[in-house]
């Protein structure tokens, strides 16, 4: 296990690296959301769809093999699960479009985006609803949900209590 980061600059390329996970999670979902009518459907929300499984594996293969510093590993962790997933899953249903094609009541990329929040953290208030192939989505986002949420704790509590044990 590699020495924990202490300082800004050893924290830096970990920063660098969160902050392009947020701004590329917000310029897919603004870019797919804003999609017309014409253009959004089936085929763009598929490609979507393909983009967004190849990102999730990637990801969890880099946190697993390549991150040594579980302060580290928690951080972007925290930042990918809590805003890149949830924008990203947006960026896909926006991508099948609006006019109750994927999310039934969906007006628009804020709706999309709430939708996307209120499904992964399952919550499901009920006042949007998915439909068609979004439906399969929305079971999938669900899933990842409780299993990214549920590994941030865990690493959260095991990282807690391996500090505290020391003393």
């Amino acid at each position: 296990m590699s020495r924990e980061p202490k300082t800004l600059d050893e924290w830096k390329s970990t920063l660098f690296a969160a902050g392009g996970l947020v701004v590329a999670s917000f310029l897919a979902w603004y870019g797919l959301s804003r999609l017309s009518e014409s253009a959004a459907g089936d085929t763009i929300g598929t490609f979507a769809s393909i983009g967004l499984v190849i990102w999730l594996i990637s990801q969890s293969w880099f946190y697993m093999t390549q991150v040594k510093s579980p302060r580290r590993l928690l951080f972007l962790m925290g930042v990918s699960f809590i805003q890149v997933v949830p924008f990203l899953f947006a960026a896909v249903y926006g991508a099948f479009g609006y006019s109750d094609l994927c999310v039934v009541g969906a007006k628009g990329p804020a709706d999309v985006l709430y939708f996307s929040y209120v499904t992964f953290t399952t919550v499901g208030y009920g006042d949007l609803s998915p439909a068609g192939l979004c439906r399969g989505l929305a079971a999938a986002e669900a899933v990842t949900g409780y299993i990214l949420l549920g590994l941030f704790v865990a690493a959260a509590v095991t990282i807690y209590s391996h500090n505290h044990s020391r003393s």
